[in-house]
């Protein structure tokens, strides 16, 4: 065995340390206090509220791995990726980095065995329900989950939005839309585009409000409902990151509701690439695996879900380096 060999499994298990440090710093604002300029550790600790010596030894940590930097005079400032950590910057990975420290994100990683052995969540094993009944119980984390989706997707909502002619759509129904930031940049597309935002009541104010902001809300209507029961009318079916959250038979079942209606379905979802390199969707399918219950899939494996749900695969467009949207149509 090489010493290589040895040090990159070393780094791969030593890995686990990063993510509590970044999302503690991230919820003391740390990145927000060093905006204007460079703070000395006891100041710093002032403004967020923090121990000097423990605070010292996080941002030594996160320095070490190149988030925040300290200077020869033992003040710590901003490198570009702790910018990222900051609340008020295009792209902020704050409320990401905050999510991935809350103890339910964390906590059923203990029981990943569980999942290898039966498939079924290590969540559901630790707390007794699914990810989706917790959430609904505990709306502070629904919102920091909600936030940090939000994060990590926002980025690839113009890509996604350019990367097919949706023009040829009067209608479009954004299936589990969210907050509509997705629909918003296709919207923006065409102005002759009509869209439906189709989500649980709980998130539609928080839609509502987007669009508004977005000077949008004329253009879309906002309908509340169950997407395994049935869906709005539309000329085509928009879906992004819904179904991954989902086992196959589950996602079979919400594709013959779309197929139903009888309109093309638009599916957006990370599309695991063959070989053993490295990709995101690689382990944000074990997140699935763990915490939700779903899985992400390779293209093969999306196509033939909506043809046993009764659609016809018809071509995949890559939109950036996550995401790919697969047309179908109906049987």
């Amino acid at each position: 065995m090489t010493t290589s060999a040895r040090q990159q499994v070393m780094g791969f298990l030593t890995g686990k340390w990063i993510p509590p440090v970044l999302a503690t710093l991230a919820e003391l604002g740390v990145a927000d206090e060093l905006a204007d300029k460079p703070l000395a550790v006891a100041e710093l600790a002032g403004r967020v509220g923090a121990q000097p010596r423990a605070l010292y030894r996080l941002l030594r940590a996160a320095a070490s791995v190149g988030v925040f930097a300290e200077e020869a005079d033992g003040r710590f400032a901003l490198t570009e990726t702790a910018e990222l950590l900051r609340s008020d910057v295009p792209g902020s990975l704050r409320a990401a980095a905050m999510m991935f420290g809350l103890e339910p994100f964390w906590t059923p990683y203990a029981q990943l065995t569980h999942s290898a052995r039966t498939g079924e969540p290590a969540f559901d094993q630790v707390y007794g329900q699914s990810i989706y009944d917790r959430l609904g119980e505990h709306p502070d984390e629904a919102r920091a989950f909600g936030a940090a989706a939000a994060a990590f997707h926002g980025q690839a909502m113009v890509p996604i939005a350019r990367s097919h002619d949706f023009s040829a759509y009067g209608v479009i129904v954004d299936v589990g839309g969210g907050s509509g930031s997705l629909l918003a940049e296709v919207l923006r597309t065409d102005p002759d585009i009509r869209g439906v935002l189709f989500e649980l009541p709980e998130v539609l104010p928080e839609a509502s409000a987007l669009l508004a902001r977005e000077g949008l809300a004329d253009r879309v209507e906002l309908v509340a409902g169950d997407f395994f029961a049935e869906v709005p009318p539309g000329d085509a079916y928009l879906i992004k990151s819904c179904l991954h959250n989902f086992a196959d038979e589950q996602v079979v079942e919400i594709l013959r509701v779309l197929a139903r209606a009888g309109a093309p379905v638009l599916i957006v979802e990370t599309m695991i690439p063959l070989g053993n390199g490295p990709h995101y969707g690689k382990f944000d399918d074990i997140e699935m695996l763990a915490i939700a219950g779903g899985a992400d899939r390779t293209e093969a494996e999306w196509a033939a879900l909506a043809r046993s749900a009764g659609l016809v695969p018809r071509d995949v467009v890559p939109c950036d380096e996550r995401f790919s949207l697969l047309r179908c149509e109906r049987t």
